[in-house]
């Protein structure tokens, strides 16, 4: 079957369409406005975030509203004061940095909103200063993921845990880049022959990563570094053509991400990246949940929720396996396919899904 092509506008309302004969009502009473401030949109793994809260509340039947901050904290400021105005029953917060959105749960408590924390930290604690929890995944943990499949990979290299790598971090000051590392510290520190060398701010773009990886290369030739580590696939796949374009092919295959994207899938199949730890974007369920227990109890207790993860490399064939599967399953989430608009939440690229397929795509 040849699949028609859309326009915006069609592909928009062909998709609320298909949310309507769900079981969707337009004259079902609403819980309330729960408005969600994205950090930015600037890759597949926020679209699916954005997407999945979105759909997650207007599930649970509160009627939703969201801003894209462009990665920018002052824009993301703004965006909460405008959000804030529209009296929400709930202010959901994905920041961007953590020192620049501190005040936030002030703001939300002189507009007499209750906060919910997701993804990324923020000054403070969750439950006590401002703001009733946070969501989140333990990126401490994937940190040491991280630096046991270095330690490992290494010493299968080098003959001992021994080398030397280069880091690609995620936005400089972000709680996750600053856990992460926690994370890696904690299992390298125990390996001092192993050791970063250099770092450069990736800001979790696929761009940004590449141009960080050719100024590194530059910085150190061939046999002075044994692999890199990156803070998220899509600087990874940026630093790969950086990688591929000088002829460093000796960097092929000791390369280290996060995500668990279906690029990064992918290069692990390929032998070009040993491990990435899953970082699911899928939040809006738990943040329900979170925020339902909270109006019952009001509190949450622990009001830290971890999101569960997983890792993926291809160090035996059932790995392996895994990682085809995991692939095939975000296929069937449509990802690499869409993009949402925060002003009118259409569909800007087709998304092959219909009837029941489609239905099932969003409910997993």
């Amino acid at each position: 079957m040849i699949l028609p092509k859309l326009s915006c506008g069609q592909a928009g309302l062909l998709a609320a369409a298909l949310f309507f004969a769900q079981g969707y009502s337009v004259f079902a009473a609403s819980k309330g406005l729960v408005a969600y401030s994205q950090a930015s949109t600037e890759n597949e793994w926020r679209v699916l975030n954005t997407k999945e809260m979105e759909k997650a509340f207007k599930d649970a039947g509160y009627d939703f509203t969201w801003t894209n901050a462009n990665a920018d904290p002052s824009k993301q400021l703004s965006d909460i004061q405008d959000l804030l105005a529209r009296k929400p029953v709930l202010l959901v917060l994905a920041p961007v940095e953590y020192e620049p959105l501190a005040p936030v749960p002030k703001m939300a408590q002189t507009a007499n909103v209750p906060l919910l924390v997701v993804d990324r930290a923020i000054p403070g604690t969750p439950g006590k200063d401002g703001w009733i929890a946070m969501v989140t995944i333990d990126y401490i943990d994937t940190g040491e993921r991280i630096a046991k499949d270095i330690v490992a990979t290494l010493t299968k290299k080098n003959g001992k845990p021994a080398g030397k790598l280069l880091h690609v971090t995620g936005t400089t000051g972000a709680s996750p880049v600053l856990d992460e590392q926690k994370g890696i510290d904690n299992v390298l520190k125990q390996y001092p022959d192993i050791k970063i060398v250099a770092s450069c701010d990736g800001r979790y773009q696929r761009e940004v990563g590449r141009m960080c990886t050719e100024d590194l290369l530059q910085s150190f030739q061939k046999g002075q570094i044994d692999g890199i580590i990156y803070d998220n696939d899509d600087e990874m796949m940026g630093g790969l053509s950086a990688i591929e374009a000088q002829g460093r092919d000796e960097l092929i295959g000791y390369l280290w991400g996060k995500d668990g994207t279906v690029d990064g899938l992918n290069a692990i199949l390929n032998g070009r990246m040993s491990l990435t730890v899953q970082t699911p974007p899928f939040f809006g369920t738990t943040a329900v949940k979170t925020w339902e227990t909270y109006k019952r109890d009001g509190k949450i207790d622990p009001p830290l929720v971890y999101v569960d993860k997983e890792s993926f490399d291809a160090h035996t064939p059932e790995h392996r396996a895994r990682v085809i599967q995991r692939i095939e399953e975000l296929k069937r989430l449509g990802v690499g396919c869409c993009y949402l608009s925060p002003e009118a939440s259409d569909w800007v690229q087709w998304l092959p899904y219909t009837g029941s397929n489609f239905r099932t795509a969003l409910a997993q």
